[in-house]
């Protein structure tokens, strides 16, 4: 009886300290802040945020400027120096970043800015079938994935990726910049994830592609 007693003590004194542990975790996990209570009074302060990638752009320098948009509505931009870019993952319009970083001003706009990459977490989210897309859908942000039928070069070295799928296309609009800034090796039947803003031209849904980030090469034919 003697015996079962201290098994039974042990027991409980292995689950109260597991207990503690627990607690203690979760309590120094930083909390996630919503972006639209961000202002002035948080410059200079670090925070914790989590969001959807909502704008991206990259400079020439391979810096990487972002917009991140969560439940509450608020956006704020977060920039990814080339320093800290290079030990990430490629990050993608539409995935979700958790972001730790000090809250600054830069020319009238809050930016939350990340001290290296530990303080980024990207959570990829996963591309949409184009055979779903319609008109209805001009205006947003999509990330899609297809089979190149056609590769087409216009206007000043533009260059339009025809997407197919189920017998459905898309034409992909890369601009001559990005294309000059260097984007990945894509050639007809290869498989290609692209995200950037559905739009109508000529009558037709198009998406258009704002960084050659937002290009990838998923499978070579």
């Amino acid at each position: 009886m003697e015996e079962k007693g201290m098994t039974r003590l042990s027991l409980l004194c292995s689950l109260a300290g597991l207990a503690i542990i627990y607690v203690a975790a979760a309590s120094s996990r930083p909390r996630i802040t919503a972006i639209a209570s961000l202002d002035n009074n948080f410059v200079g302060l670090d925070v914790m945020i989590s969001g959807q990638v909502v704008e991206i752009k990259e400079s020439r320098d391979n810096h990487l400027f972002l917009k991140l948009q969560d439940s509450s509505k608020g956006i704020v931009s977060v920039p990814i120096f080339a320093r800290t870019r290079a030990e990430l993952e490629q990050i993608e319009l539409l995935d979700i970043l958790e972001v730790k970083g000090e809250v600054t001003l830069y020319q009238g706009e809050l930016e939350v800015v990340p001290e290296d990459a530990t303080d980024v977490r990207v959570i990829h989210t996963a591309p949409i079938g184009i055979s779903g897309l319609t008109s209805e859908n001009a205006g947003s942000p999509v990330k899609v994935l297809g089979t190149v039928g056609e590769r087409e070069i216009v206007g000043g070295g533009n260059i339009i990726f025809t997407l197919q799928e189920d017998g459905s296309k898309l034409p992909v609009f890369v601009s001559s910049w990005i294309v000059d800034g260097g984007i990945p090796e894509i050639h007809v039947g290869d498989t290609l994830q692209a995200s950037g803003w559905l739009q109508i031209y000529n009558g037709e849904l198009e998406l258009k592609v704002a960084s050659a980030s937002n290009l990838q090469n998923v499978e070579a034919a």
